[in-house]
Parts: C-alpha cells; structure tokens; sequence
C-alpha cells in the first residue's frame, strides 16, 4: 500500500508518536531549577541594627558599595556610604512593616544613579571583608539571582534598578545576558500597603566552553541606574541558583524517536 493510500486509522499510531517526540524535544529544551547557591549575608542580617537612636546601620556585611562617582558631592545632609543601608522591619500593627519581609531587616538602596550593592569572591564590605560568594559559572549551567523589591517615594516610571550578574575581566565588571530593569509606578509599588516585596529576578544564558565567563567567579549586582534621589528601593531575600536541563532526558529522546522510526518503517512495510 502507498503512503497516500493510508488510512486515517493507521495513521493515528504514527501522529501519536510524532506528538510524544515533539513533547520530548519541549522537555529538554525546558531548564529546571537544580541546586541553591550559597550567598553571603543574603537577607541583611548583618550588622545588626541598633534601633536607638535611628534603627538604621550603614555597614553591610559581605556586600561592597560601589565608588563614589564624580557627580555626588558629600554633604553633612548625605554622605556616598548613607546611600545604602540596614534597617529594622517595623513592629507588628505598624502599618509601614513587610508582611514577608526574610527575618527581621533588611536593606535600603537610595534612587541615586550607581548607589547599590555587589558581591563576589574579591569584593570587600566595610570591614574589608572578602564577600563570600566563590561559586563559579560552570559549562552547561545557567545562573538565576532573585530578589525582593519594594520601591517607595519616587519619581513615577522614571526611578529605576538593575538586577544583573557579572564576571570579572581585570578591575572591570562585565555583565553578563541582559539585566532586569525595575521601572518604579505606584500600581506596582502601591504607597498606600498594605506592604510586601515583590521578586525580581535575572537569568544569565546557559554557559558555553567559549564563553569567556566559563569557569570565572559569580558575581551579583544591584544597582540604582536612574533616579533623583527623592526616594529608595527596599530590598531583601537574596537568592541564587543554578539551573540545569533535565538529567535523562537524553535517552527519552532516543527512546521515542527509535520509535517512531520504527512506526514509520511498519507503515512502509504496509
């Protein structure tokens, strides 16, 4: 029987099969989140925050600012370090708390251009202390850093954060993949609360043996890029991961593809 001659019974067999390969090719092309990866002070718990008189702290633990950049003067008002700091989550029944807030502080990031936060294997907070964060970016993987976010008192859609992962070629942070840019509005960031941080999060492409990052530090990067200053961006609940293709899925490919050679060969055979 010629394959035009075929019924539409003894075809059904092969679309089956044609669907369940297609299903197959979706499922290894899906990433899926694999192992957590270990980040120095990710919720700002550290320093400790003494509430008198002001409960703000602005040493940051493990995380280094950034310099200061030639447009900020220093002034008795506002200093580049009072730019990023701790705070202590209000009280219960106080109507400016964090409903999920990740433990009991977390920090603050004026909306000043370059005022933020980074960490990786050489950065150095205010104590001069490594950051902590030695994982590298290995061939195969690609790299998730998430992040809570709450932006208040600022300038509508015009106020701005880039959440981005970088390497380091020399003294220069080279991003890597497109950031994730949080334009501030109220409807997102309603100043009325009630108030929980919402995530955020930037993904790097799976990693290449000719990528020049293969095999480099991890580094992470939070940074205020546009902005006037009038109002500050609460952040909080670090994470990053490490996201694979699924393992096996290889050989259900194989699996299911033999098989629809297979059909096709019975159908010729016909």
């Amino acid at each position: 029987m010629k394959y035009s001659e075929m019924s539409s019974s003894s075809l059904n067999p092969l679309r089956g099969l044609v669907a369940a390969g297609v299903l197959l090719l979706a499922c290894w092309i899906t990433p899926l989140p694999a192992q957590p990866i270990s980040v120095a002070n990710p919720s700002f718990e550290s320093q400790i925050v003494n509430p008198f008189p002001f409960p703000v702290d602005f040493r940051v633990d493990n995380w280094q600012k950034p310099p200061k950049p030639d447009y900020f003067t220093d002034s008795p008002q506002l200093t580049w370090d009072q730019t990023v700091g701790l705070f202590i989550n209000p009280p219960i029944g106080d109507p400016n708390r964090y409903l999920n807030l990740d433990g009991n502080q977390a920090a603050y990031v004026l909306s000043l251009p370059q005022a933020g936060l980074f960490q990786d294997n050489q950065s150095l907070d205010w104590n001069s202390t490594v950051g902590g964060l030695n994982a590298t970016y290995e061939v195969g993987y690609a790299y998730q850093f998430t992040l809570r976010v709450f932006g208040k008192q600022m300038v509508e859609d015009f106020s701005s954060l880039q959440l981005s992962l970088f390497y380091r070629d020399g003294a220069d942070l080279v991003t890597i993949g497109t950031p994730t840019t949080i334009v501030f509005n109220t409807t997102t960031f309603d100043p009325a609360g009630p108030f929980n941080l919402i995530d955020y999060s930037v993904t790097t492409p799976f990693v290449q043996a000719s990528d020049p990052w293969a095999g480099q530090n991890i580094g992470l990067r939070i940074e205020s890029v546009l902005g006037t200053g009038q109002g500050y961006w609460d952040i909080d609940n670090v994470r990053l991961t490490a996201v694979v293709p699924e393992p096996g899925v290889f050989s259900l490919l194989a699996l299911g593809f033999g098989g629809l050679l297979f059909a096709g060969w019975r159908h010729r055979q016909s």
